[in-house]
């Protein structure tokens, strides 16, 4: 199992005053398509919600009901591929209505993938393995010859992309890539490839299938290549495959590996599987599924990331409720995937479920280890930073991802970058936040404004309160006295940031402000005879109210043993 923390322990109570984390979830990293980034509508929180705000937060309520994933090109493309398993039925797609979405979904440009809107200009390479496997489903069916045709001008369009260097690569890119232009030659299609680049391909894809060596990465290496079936296809090991297939009959919740799976084997917990796809998805299917678990948390981890956590409590404790079940009861949606193990983990220990860690050896033998994936070694990170005494499995993790981390950012495959919609700029931002803002020392307000500048460009609003109440008492006035307003709300601001605390801060503030006078009073500003005169005045206000209080709990003492 690539189990990354153990079960532990029941449930206490939620915690009364939990500290959340900072960053929102990442994409899914063993998405070959990206799907849309969960984004929440938010405005400056006063203690009233409007309107407006209400509705902006029942519609957020809605996210935590049901998962919405986006359908993927690339995955109903393969099952579309599928062929009727019988002999007589070879010639004929055992998933019509997975061709029929092809033929009504492609782009204005050629293409199939992301929308046109959505896509990131460095995703082209994930668009041109989308096309192309939907043209090879469709020339497989002798089907849309004017969609292939126009597809085959988007690849020769965009060629050049497979030598840029710049571009996010999906997983197994250079295995599967490879093997779909060797399946359009069986097919009898001309790609508009140069020879050149297409033997470099192959050859780098060869490189990769023929490697050894891995140590401990080999089990990691084993999924790896049981994971990018699609592009070996024939030359497979489909034993070594199937000892990867889950309990809903899936092969790593992955579709398209799934329906290579089947095509090859019949096996009737894969068809199972993409039966149950159909059923959701209707004609199309997801790059993961299910993902309701990760879905969901990396909701709740948006809205903590953002402050506004407050307003969904009961849907979250719910939420967390069902994941610690899940927890207890070993579920393989938490614990064969990497990046959500370490999030239902940070998670639940955050907000006061009892939950332990185990060794890091299963992160290397998962395909996540030895892909190197940056999304899951951050949220390991992040992870190994909920720590309790005498936890020194978390204080390795803690130690060899930062390392891993920071060497990262050092040879530039992780780059700082002002806040922007690509994929790597918004993983950068992640990462240096986690190196730059351990959790032990960052203030969860000052956490939830850089999510918030990084993710939106509101300005903030400043509190005029405990300033006015300075300008009525003529405290700015005093010439000898520093102005430390902002630095008074500040440190109020920044541990009693909770709406219901607003008068809590003002009190603290002020009290600052007034410590600060008092100070540079005595330091600076005062006479002799004048810091006397105000020591006694304090030490008979102090006696005064020493009596009075003193007398109001004997009066309250003696009426109690009266009655």
């Amino acid at each position: 199992m690539f189990v990354c923390f153990s079960m532990a322990g029941s449930q206490p109570p939620m915690s009364s005053n939990p500290v959340f984390p900072l960053v929102p979830a990442a994409i899914p990293a063993t998405c070959r398509e990206s799907g849309s980034l969960l984004t929440t509508e938010f405005s400056n929180t006063n203690l009233f919600v409007s309107y407006d705000d209400s509705r902006r937060i029942q519609r957020i309520k809605k996210m935590f009901d049901e998962a919405q994933l986006s359908v993927s090109a690339y995955d109903t493309a393969w099952m579309a591929m599928v062929p009727t398993p019988t002999s007589s039925m070879e010639d004929s797609p055992f998933f019509p209505q997975c061709a029929r979405w092809i033929l009504d979904n492609q782009l204005s440009d050629g293409s199939w993938g992301l929308p046109l809107p959505r896509r990131d200009p460095s995703l082209i390479k994930d668009a041109l393995s989308s096309t192309l496997a939907c043209i090879l489903a469709l020339q497989r069916w002798g089907l849309g010859e004017q969609q292939v045709t126009k597809g085959i001008r988007f690849l020769d369009f965009n060629s050049a992309s497979l030598k840029d260097q710049k571009q996010h690569v999906p997983i197994g890119f250079d295995i599967i890539f490879p093997g779909m232009i060797d399946y359009a030659k069986d097919l009898g299609l001309n790609l508009p490839f140069k020879s050149t680049d297409v033997d470099a391909m192959l050859a780098k894809r060869n490189v990769e299938l023929t490697s050894s060596g891995f140590g401990r990465n080999a089990e990691g290496r084993r999924a790896y290549l049981a994971y990018v079936s699609e592009g070996i296809q024939h030359s497979q090991d489909w034993d070594m495959v199937m000892k990867y297939q889950r309990q809903n009959g899936s092969l790593f919740n992955s579709p398209s590996t799934t329906a290579v799976a089947f095509s090859h084997l019949q096996d009737p917990d894969c068809l199972r599987y993409l039966y149950a796809v159909l059923d959701k998805f209707e004609n199309a299917a997801p790059a993961i599924y299910p993902l309701d678990i990760r879905s969901r948390l990396s909701v709740i981890d948006t809205l903590d990331s953002l402050g506004v956590a407050r307003h969904f409590t009961n849907e979250i404790k719910m939420l967390l409720d069902k994941t610690y079940q899940c927890w207890l009861q070993g579920d393989e949606d938490i614990f064969l995937d990497t990046t959500t193990c370490a999030m239902a983990f940070r998670l639940l220990r955050v907000y006061g479920y009892d939950v332990s860690s185990v060794s890091e050896d299963c992160f290397f033998n998962s395909l996540e280890g030895y892909l190197k994936d940056k999304t899951a070694v951050l949220e390991l990170h992040k992870a190994s930073q909920i720590i309790y005494r005498e936890e020194p499995i978390l204080e390795e993790i803690s130690s060899w991802t930062m390392k891993f981390l920071k060497q990262e950012f050092c040879n530039g495959s992780i780059y700082v970058d002002q806040p922007g919609e690509s994929i790597s700029t918004k993983l950068s931002f992640q990462v240096h936040d986690a190196l730059s803002y351990p959790y032990h020392v960052d203030l969860e307000r000052l956490g939830h404004r850089r999510s918030i500048h990084h993710y939106s460009d509101i300005d903030s609003t400043w509190t005029l309160k405990t300033y006015w109440w300075i300008i009525e008492n003529k405290l700015d006035k005093l010439s000898f006295a520093r102005q430390k307003l902002g630095y008074c709300y500040f440190s109020a601001a920044a541990t009693l940031y909770a709406p219901e605390l607003s008068d809590a801060r003002f009190s603290w503030a002020k009290n600052g402000v007034l410590t600060t006078v008092v100070d540079d009073f005595f330091d600076v500003g005062g006479s002799m005879e004048e810091l006397v005169n105000l020591v006694q005045l304090l030490e008979k206000y102090v006696t005064f109210h020493y009596f009075v209080l003193t007398a109001a709990y004997h009066s309250s003492s003696l009426y109690a043993v009266s009655t």
